[in-house]
């Protein structure tokens, strides 16, 4: 049984970098929803009946530590998720009067111990949305709306390093005409994203071009 903290002893070493969902449910489950997973996240060797905290380890939000406002966000975004994306342990609390933070921990707790493909993919999805950190949890000084002519400076004197996703947002950077927001709008989409760690493309671009020092 997990006690109040997933770590490595809890849950195990990870069987690969990532492991793969397999099923057609649990694609479908996870293409609606908004859910952002990033492609790199599943290789194709997979036991369908994966532990999702064994999936999910590096993106976890520690139970034993104080991340009380996390939890808080992730109970302001279950308030307006569609009743029909959650399984009916997460729709009770949705539905909850006086419903908290806590309770989505404690909901957490009790289930990144399903499998990947339990209630047709839909678990692994709650747990990926309302239990894990995403990107912007684990940036310095993302950047504000004050800052963004700072940045979007900076990318565009670099000559040379950057990513293909950075090369085509500097690129409509520098172009005339084009999409002056086009930082802006990549480092706000890719905030959103489950963090998957350290060595995550998208995390790595979004720690060097969405943050600031001021």
């Amino acid at each position: 049984m997990l006690t109040g903290f997933w770590g490595r002893e809890e849950i195990g070493m990870i069987e690969s970098k990532y492991l793969a969902l397999g099923g057609a449910g649990l694609a479908g489950a996870g293409a609606a929803g908004g859910l952002a997973l990033g492609t790199d996240l599943f290789s194709s060797k997979s036991d369908p009946k994966s532990v999702i905290s064994k999936v999910l380890e590096k993106s976890l939000i520690p139970l034993g530590e104080d991340h009380s406002s996390k939890w808080n966000d992730r109970k302001t975004k279950l308030e307006s998720a569609e009743s029909g994306s959650l399984i009916p342990s997460l729709e009770a609390i949705k539905t909850k009067e006086n419903r908290s933070g806590e309770d989505i921990k404690n909901w957490c707790k009790d289930n990144v111990g399903g499998f990947v493909e339990d209630d047709g993919g839909k678990k692994f999805k709650n747990v990926s949305n309302y239990c894990t950190f995403n990107i912007k949890d684990k940036l310095t000084n993302p950047v504000s709306d004050s800052n963004w002519t700072t940045v979007n400076d900076k990318l565009k004197g670099i000559e040379s390093g950057l990513s293909p996703a950075m090369e085509k947002v500097k690129s409509e950077l520098n172009k005339g005409g084009g999409d002056a927001n086009a930082l802006k709008s990549w480092c706000e989409s890719t905030y959103t994203k489950m963090f998957i760690g350290s060595d995550d493309a998208s995390f790595k671009d979004a720690s060097s071009h969405c943050t600031s020092t001021n």
